[in-house]
């Protein structure tokens, strides 16, 4: 593990990047690399071989582990060759070396997304657009139009909404979707049950109140009548099928969705959920030239056993770590518990009265229930035991303060015959970190990935329906930080293409406001003590991430060396009003030294300014 790369000092970067200095330490700092790339210049002055790009007069934050800010930098073949001021940057370009000259703009390292499923998104997209709902009002408007577009008796399916989300933080009654639309069935999936108009319920046989649907469970309203359907998603599926798709189809969504990414400054993801089927994809996409991102491929399988990993590894053939810079594979993946917005996350406590009346699970659980847990803690010490001798790191969906007992419980018994450090398993989501467990996971060498989003949209109800406790630590990143686990944070993004409005919103600036200001979507702060300071914010998208994939030395920093991924910012990061981080776009996103987005704002600039030469 990289020390350097991981750096938990908490000292603000605001009065180091406030200057422009650079300081005698910097430039010592910089010498090995410096003399490097400064040899070709002893007989002429010129470089033999020029860098390809020259980044001058800006304000790169290199985030090296000195948290170094410098003026300039030079790449060649991909690479950054050399920071440091701009007259010796300048000092690199040769004829026909491209210049960009940023005014003071401020430069960051390329953001990893390191949680994203933007193949399902691109999927999704190509059967209906996603569109945020944030109100029961807007739910039926939606309804009432896509209803005004479908032939009468063809189904329609809201986009999926979870109900603490919206506004009146309820499911809709039956006759709030009647409201809807009452010509068509209609479909809502929210908190893994179907809410059906009586149209709907109509459509699937259920035309009496004892009526029942097999392989599945009714949840009725207060007046007997059927409301939620809990199960039966194979049913829905026949009637709303996924239309057929090209294979240029799907390589072009994705490329799409791809673009949108470069377009908010991300240069890095981790696809967390691909099978097989979707590594070829990414596949495809590299060998035609299309990746203007690069990929960690999360290997997703619900083992039982350790033999079934075996098995698994051997028919794919492939390990953690192959691959190269654009597409490599990543760990293996297993879903431990539930989730909040299922109410299914494995707590410490019992989910209790209020919970269960929430989440309208009464009738489906016991009144002990603390959620689900899909492993027993030795089934996954045989699987994690097992992929750790063949090479594999492990990932965990885990949600609940439970869940990731259980799961550390399981990884403490596999380091005892086997140290686990080295390998880096992390536990996705975690939202509820407590002390004991964030100081296992720092012993174990175990990080952690968490979703800011979450907390800006679920606060409210974290706090009403589990108690104000729960919302203080709720995606508690400075509890992670500051316990020394190296904490990623992402978005999680699973349907849409707005960066602020899509079902787990993938903006990063949006990300970094969250996790600095600790401000929820209605304005509200719960647990103070959980804000991260700017810097720290930003290691957690960049070095932090690259540490999740063992990438630390080619990513997250701008230093000699390192992969030439950075992005150019319309406003500085670190000085500009708290407010107006949310806000941030950029101007340039360069992934391997080449530009792969540029905003109208930076073209006009440049046309300008060649107009004045």
């Amino acid at each position: 593990m990289s020390r350097r790369a991981l750096n938990f000092d908490r000292a603000a970067i605001g009065q180091a990047a406030g200057t422009r200095l650079l300081a005698t330490a910097l430039l010592c700092g910089l010498v090995s690399s410096w003399d490097c790339a400064m040899a070709q210049t002893r007989q002429s002055g010129k470089p033999d071989q020029p860098a390809d790009l020259v980044v001058l007069d800006a304000k790169v934050v290199t985030l090296d582990g000195d948290g170094s800010v410098v003026e300039a930098l030079a790449v060649r073949d991909g690479r950054v060759l050399a920071v440091g001021s701009s007259e010796q940057i300048r000092r690199l370009a040769g004829p026909a070396t491209k210049e960009l000259a940023l005014d003071g703009r401020t430069v960051i390292p390329g953001l990893i997304e390191s949680h994203c499923h933007a193949l399902g998104v691109a999927l999704s997209e190509l059967k209906s657009p996603y569109e945020e709902m944030r109100s029961i009002p807007q739910l039926q408007a939606w309804i009432r139009k896509r209803a005004s577009e479908l032939p009468e008796g063809r189904w329609v399916e809201a986009p999926r909404t979870d109900v603490m989300r919206l506004d009146e933080m309820r499911f809709p009654t039956r006759e709030e979707m009647d409201a809807g639309s009452t010509t068509h069935p209609v479909v809502l999936t929210s908190v893994r049950k179907h809410l059906l108009n009586s149209a709907a319920w109509r459509a699937i046989g259920v035309n009496q109140d004892s009526d029942e649907v097999p392989g599945a469970k009714i949840v009725r309203d207060k007046r007997g009548r059927p409301w939620l359907l809990a199960g039966g998603s194979q049913l829905l599926r026949d009637e709303t099928p996924v239309p057929e798709v090209s294979e240029d189809e799907k390589l072009a969504a994705v490329k799409r969705v791809h673009g949108i990414y470069s377009s908010v400054g991300i240069t890095s993801i981790f696809e967390r959920a691909l099978n097989a089927e979707g590594w070829k994809t990414y596949e495809t996409l590299k060998r035609r030239g299309d990746l203007n991102v690069r990929v960690t491929a999360t290997i997703r399988q619900q083992f039982r056993s350790g033999e079934q990993v075996t098995e698994f590894s051997k028919k794919l053939g492939m390990k953690t770590g192959d691959g190269d810079d654009w597409l490599r594979v990543g760990p293996l993946k297993i879903t431990v518990d539930g989730g909040i917005h299922w109410g299914t996350t494995r707590l410490r406590e019992p989910f209790g009265p209020q919970r269960i009346e929430f989440y309208k699970i009464g009738t489906l659980v016991d009144p002990d229930y603390r959620g689900d847990l899909s492993y027993s803690v030795e089934q996954m010490r045989e699987i994690f035991d097992v992929g750790h001798r063949l090479g594999w790191q492990m990932c965990c969906h885990v949600t609940g303060d439970a869940g990731v007992d259980a799961v550390l419980d399981a990884l403490e018994a596999v380091n005892r015959t086997q140290p686990i450090s080295d390998r880096r398993f992390s536990l996705t989501h975690a939202y509820f970190p407590a002390k004991d467990s964030i100081e296992r996971c720092r012993r174990l060498g175990v990080g952690v990935d968490t979703q800011p989003y979450l907390y800006f949209r679920d606060a409210r109800f974290i706090d009403q329906i589990y108690g104000p406790s729960w919302a203080e630590r709720f995606i508690g990143l400075a509890d992670w930080y500051h316990g020394g686990v190296p904490v990623a944070i992402n978005s999680d993004h699973m349907s849409g293409l707005d960066p602020d409005h899509s079902m787990n919103s993938f903006n990063p600036f949006l990300q970094l406001a969250i996790a600095v200001t600790r401000r929820d979507t209605y304005g509200n702060v719960y647990g103070e003590r959980q804000k991260l300071s700017r810097l720290e914010a930003l290691r957690c998208m960049t070095t932090h991430a690259a540490w999740l994939s063992f990438d630390e030395d080619v990513k997250g920093s701008i230093e000699p060396g390192k992969l030439a991924d950075f992005v150019v910012l319309d406003r500085d990061y670190f000085t500009c009003p708290e407010e107006e981080i949310a806000q941030i776009r950029p101007r340039l996103t360069v992934v391997n030294g080449r530009v792969t987005y540029e905003s109208e704002s930076a073209v006009a600039s440049q046309a300008a300014r060649g107009n004045s030469e």
